[in-house]
């Protein structure tokens, strides 16, 4: 199971990296993009744009991969469906805080004419 549990985890990531390949290909190579917003909805800072792009995933990489190898840790068969269903949740919600912050990057690019 915990071959799996790894496949899916590297899924996952695949996802989120074709996603900033993808928005990578509209973008200069010297475009810094907002990482954050404050409240009045303007950037409080911004990273190089593959910093940028990498972040998400490498983050998602940092927690998947650990969480997907403590299936080890699991008798066999013994709440692996849970299990599962919380590694399928995290990967989910990589995906779409990664779309959030591509779109608002896209709409923050808009909005300054960038």
């Amino acid at each position: 199971m915990t071959a799996f549990a790894l496949i899916l985890a590297a899924a996952f990531v695949a996802v989120l990296a074709v996603m900033s390949r993808q928005a990578a290909r509209g973008l200069p190579r010297s475009a810094r993009l907002p990482m954050q917003w404050g409240f009045d909805g303007r950037p409080t800072w911004r990273a190089p744009r593959d910093l940028a792009l990498a972040f998400t995933p490498t983050l998602a990489a940092i927690t998947l991969f650990p969480t997907a190898l403590l299936s080890l840790l699991g008798e066999a068969g013994q709440g692996l469906g849970s299990y599962f269903g919380v590694l399928g949740c995290m990967g989910v919600a990589w995906v779409a805080a990664h779309a959030l912050h591509l779109w608002l990057v896209a709409r923050w690019r808009r909005a300054e004419g960038v």
